[in-house]
């Protein structure tokens, strides 16, 4: 037998396979195939759109769309049945009152919120749903304290409320680990969403389409005269509110936030939970949609012009637009403002806004709006909580984490009736969907045989799609050379990047007579993806992250992609001679088992699956409220839990 190989021995190979391949360039495969992809369905969605005739046409589009986005996030919560709005106290400024309130859209959900109400007013009037961007302090922020100013100034009523996470609605405090406020906690509760097979943007725009079931209750507003604007984060809100609910909105002025999806994509950059809407661009929807939701209302497209979300794509889509509006004659009714600006919600805009909303909610025209006075007060004035936050002032206040395993119940309860069969057949549309397979075999050595101690290594090319070539080594006992072996096939974090670390298991596996393949999976080891922001590509916000968003908003995933990827390289090992193909078996450490469960579940050619650390089941991830975040963005399979899930795959 042979003795146990020094990690020194594998380290060298580890650098060997970091130095590369001459063969093939494969760093940026990953990001080609899924802009490939997206490009193609961006293009459809451009022709769809340019079919569109008549206002039948944009009709039949807007229901279209509000189909796709109803579900993409998974549906709607629901609502509880009573508001129980609470006005936590009314202070009175310069022209106008504030009232902070606490409203529940949900059972045990307390949204803050200021009511900003001009004085002398006289009837039903035109109100603005003021929806926050990315600041902490969220609707007291001094940024956007100033903008419902400037709305009030004009005559407008103005409701600001926190969003999640922001202002009073901090979910994680003081945690540890720590769980930082906005994107952080969105993107961390998010993928507990994910799993199960929702989206955190329905919690986001429930909480506005709450707001306005409250705002038509109210006695001073107008129920035919409301509006939503915000910016950044806010522009998101306001674009989920013009795919939801349109119907009910008058005007709108996203800020910040309308592009397009090509653009975007080819900045490099990820985006936050609320903002990757599952599917969408595979059913060819655009921010052009956002806009034409609201045709022909009044809308106007606020933007900066230093911004990283690409002016050019604004302009672009403003443009398509128009003709939408000119189908019911009223070209005017679309505008665009842009500020020579970075990042944020500036005076100009705001003051465009309110002459915006004046005009189309109040019937009136505002002027030159002067600026001075309209600062920000203090920001104690404005909380709606004796704290200053929700979750230490209200007992039993539910967090999105709260509310998802609330649902969780109902979810599995979906499976009653649902076989095996049915859940093989649900993975393999989405693992096989719209994957090209070429001839399994290997491609060619990259690396000739090597020494690692009593071991040899080889390295090899393989095809896993038409336009993704990827790696393997392959180690067996020197005194096996030439024997036709059974295969373990070994995938893991870093792949073969990371060989030292698992040196026990490739040369206990080699003890035991079988080769040991140690896979790179799309994105691993000698694939692993270039960075695109600078960034390590695994981290938050990575390249790998960003990647996986783009293949969810194509219907697809990471966790389908690689999966595809081990089950391409089982065909490659069946039909070559190289190994024993009637004994095959899968070996995976920490959260890579997804791949081996859902492979070793689907495919009957894989005879045994040993996980090592795994993620046992999404079930218990969604209950876990303090998890380890490393790569979970590539382990998750979105719809999985109304079939079935990893525990129960590996005991079938």
């Amino acid at each position: 037998m042979s003795k146990m190989v020094k990690m020194s021995e594998f380290e060298k190979i580890e650098q060997i396979a970091k130095n590369g391949t001459s063969l093939y360039d494969l760093k940026d495969q990953l990001r080609d195939y899924v802009y490939a992809a997206s490009n193609k369905a961006f293009e459809k969605g451009d022709a769809d759109r340019d079919a569109v005739a008549d206002a039948a046409g944009i009709e039949k589009r807007r229901e279209y769309i509000k189909e796709c986005f109803t579900e993409a996030i998974g549906g709607f919560p629901e609502p509880s049945k009573d508001l129980s709005v609470k006005i936590t106290e009314t202070r009175r400024f310069d022209g106008y009152k504030v009232e902070n309130i606490i409203y529940t859209p949900r059972d045990n959900v307390y949204v803050t919120a200021n009511m900003y109400i001009p004085d002398n007013i006289t009837g039903k009037t035109g109100a603005v749903i003021f929806v926050c961007g990315h600041w902490e302090k969220g609707k007291h922020a001094e940024e956007y304290q100033v903008v419902c100013r400037y709305l009030v100034k004009a005559g407008l009523i103005v409701f600001a409320h926190d969003p999640i996470g922001q202002g009073e609605r901090v979910s994680y405090i003081n945690t540890d680990p720590p769980v930082n406020w906005g994107v952080d906690e969105h993107d961390y509760a998010g993928f507990q969403c994910i799993a199960a097979g929702k989206s955190i943007a329905r919690y986001f725009v429930h909480d506005t389409m709450r707001a306005l079931d409250y705002l038509v209750s109210r006695p001073e507003v107008d129920p035919e005269k409301i509006g939503i604007t915000g910016n950044s984060g806010g522009g998101t809100q306001s674009s989920l509110m013009m795919l939801a609910d349109s119907g009910r909105l008058a005007a709108a002025a996203p800020a910040t936030f309308i592009m397009n999806r090509k653009y975007y994509m080819k900045t490099g950059q990820a985006q936050d939970r609320e903002q990757i809407w599952h599917g969408l661009t595979a059913r060819g929807v655009d921010h052009e949609d956002i806009i034409l939701s609201m045709a022909p209302k009044p809308v106007l497209i606020l933007g900066v012009v230093h911004d990283f979300f690409p002016i050019e794509a604004t302009e672009k889509t403003y443009r398509r637009c128009r003709r939408f509006w000119e189908i019911y004659g009223k070209r005017d009714c679309l505008e665009r403002f842009y500020d020579d600006c970075d990042h944020h919600y500036t005076r100009k805009m705001a003051q465009k806004s309110a002459q915006f909303f004046a005009k189309h909610l109040l019937g009136t025209e505002v002027g030159e709006i002067d600026g001075t006075g309209i600062e920000a007060v203090d920001e104690k004035l404005l909380l709606c909580t004796p704290t200053g936050q929700v979750m230490t002032s209200i007992e039993g206040a539910r967090a999105v984490y709260d509310e998802i395993n609330a649902e969780l119940p109902g979810l599995l309860g979906k499976r009653a009736g649902k076989t095996k069969e049915d859940a093989v057949n649900f993975l393999r549309g989405r693992i096989y969907k719209n994957r090209t397979a070429p001839d399994a075999y290997f491609l060619k050595r990259w690396l000739s045989e090597t020494s690692a101690g009593e071991l040899r290594a080889e390295g090899y090319l393989w095809m896993a799609q038409e336009d993704i070539i990827n790696t393997a080594l392959v180690f067996t006992n020197k005194e096996d050379a030439g024997k036709r072996l059974p295969a373990t096939v070994a995938v893991w974090s870093g792949g073969t990047y990371n060989l030292a670390e698992h040196a026990e298991f490739i040369t206990d596996t080699c003890n035991r007579r079988r080769a040991a393949i140690v896979l790179d999976l799309t994105g691993t080891g000698m694939t692993t993806q270039r960075a695109l922001n600078g960034t390590d590509p695994l981290a938050f916000y990575g390249v790998m992250f960003k990647l996986n968003d783009d293949l969810l908003w194509l219907d697809d995933s990471l966790t389908a992609l690689r999966t595809y990827d081990l089950l391409r390289f089982i065909d490659i090992l069946e039909r070559g001679d190289m190994f024993d193909a009637d004994n095959i078996e899968v070996y995976s450490h920490g959260r890579y088992s997804v791949y081996a469960d859902i492979a070793g579940f689907i495919d009957g050619r894989i005879k045994k699956v040993i996980s090592r650390d795994p993620l046992t089941s999404y079930r218990e991830f969604i209950k876990t409220k303090f998890y380890e975040r490393s790569e979970i963005s590539s382990v998750i399979m979105p719809g999985l839990l109304e079939y079935t899930d990893l525990d129960d795959m590996t005991e079938s």
